[in-house]
């Protein structure tokens, strides 16, 4: 079984992603490189992040930045990733839409967003495994007992969450912050500054 290298919300920073690559001493030879959902959209290069995850042969979930571009929904933003894409679009949205909503193997579920109370992640809505963050008012995270350790994104305002079952990658590499990345299993943690702050976030509902 290789390790693990999991990253957290990319969102179109692909030379941040280089950067984490090359600090993790990731090798595509002995390692593999999961995705948390939200490779594109916001950051500056959406088409480079979308193939250094083909090239490496990346598991990948999709977030609610993938449903929004297969979806058509309108923004300035999402327009840049369809120009970046050009006469490629339709095929990166095929590669796209056979995206799972999460992945589970080997003691981990990678999610986008959360899992909902009470529920396993195949019993909850792409809604909830993409775009959840909190559940009357309380971290959805509070209320997984496991036995699974869940990996997800999403929630750059929250940033680094490090709990026995629960760890969070978002910290909010295109609002500035870092691109931040997890080996499992033995759980090491890695990572790197945005280059420059490539959006700026008008509410928490941005911020994912």
């Amino acid at each position: 079984m290789r390790d693990v290298l999991f990253v957290g919300d990319v969102q179109g920073c692909a030379a941040e992603l280089h950067d984490l690559l090359r600090a993790a001493g990731f090798d595509h030879r002995r390692h593999q490189l999961a995705l948390s959902g939200d490779l594109i959209n916001r950051g500056p290069d959406s088409a480079g992040v979308l193939a250094l995850a083909r090239r490496l042969d990346a598991l990948a979930v999709v977030g609610n930045h993938e449903l929004a571009l297969l979806e058509g929904r309108p923004s300035t933003t999402l327009d840049q990733v369809r120009a970046q894409l050009g006469s490629s679009l339709d095929e990166w949205l095929r590669w796209l839409s056979a995206l799972p909503v999460f992945i589970a193997d080997d003691g981990y579920i990678l999610v986008h967003a959360g899992i909902a109370p009470g529920k396993r992640p195949e019993q909850c809505t792409s809604a909830q495994l993409t775009e959840l963050r909190t559940v009357d008012g309380k971290p959805w995270f509070e209320f997984w007992h496991g036995p699974e350790t869940v990996i997800f994104g999403h929630w750059a305002k929250r940033g680094k969450v490090d709990l026995p079952l629960c760890k969070g990658l978002d910290t909010g590499c295109v609002y500035g912050g870092q691109l931040t990345g997890l080996w499992w299993p033995r759980l090491d943690w890695v990572s790197v500054p945005a280059h420059r702050r490539w959006f700026a976030r008008a509410s928490e509902d941005d911020a994912g």
